[in-house]
């Protein structure tokens, strides 16, 4: 399972790269999920985006401590353990169709 979620992980990291070089994957690369980096304020309109694409996406703002100061950064929280095996690649498609436009 270690192997396969590596190899997902992987293939997100190059597609963004390849399609979406303004997001960066930010985290440890153990793991289930990935937290993506989006250029300033634009997660909200990302998300918007992702529910058209039908992905529960959540952003990073939704695990934010209230006590703390503002957050200062937009950034996805991506689960890429979640899709089944025969749907990632369109999953993946998905979320690179609802990232903002490169520059």
């Amino acid at each position: 399972m270690r192997l396969r979620y590596r190899r997902r992980r992987d293939q997100l990291v190059a597609a963004l790269a390849d399609r979406a070089p303004q997001v960066r994957a930010t985290g440890i690369a153990a793991g289930l999920h990935a937290v993506l980096e989006l250029p300033p304020g634009t997660e909200q309109s990302v998300l918007r985006a992702a529910r058209r694409q039908d992905l529960a996406l959540e952003g990073l703002h939704r695990f934010h401590d209230p006590t703390a100061p503002p957050a200062t950064r937009d950034a996805l929280v991506v689960a890429y353990g979640t899709p089944p095996d025969h749907s990632f690649a369109g999953a993946l498609d998905a979320l690179l169709r609802a990232l903002p436009p490169g520059e």
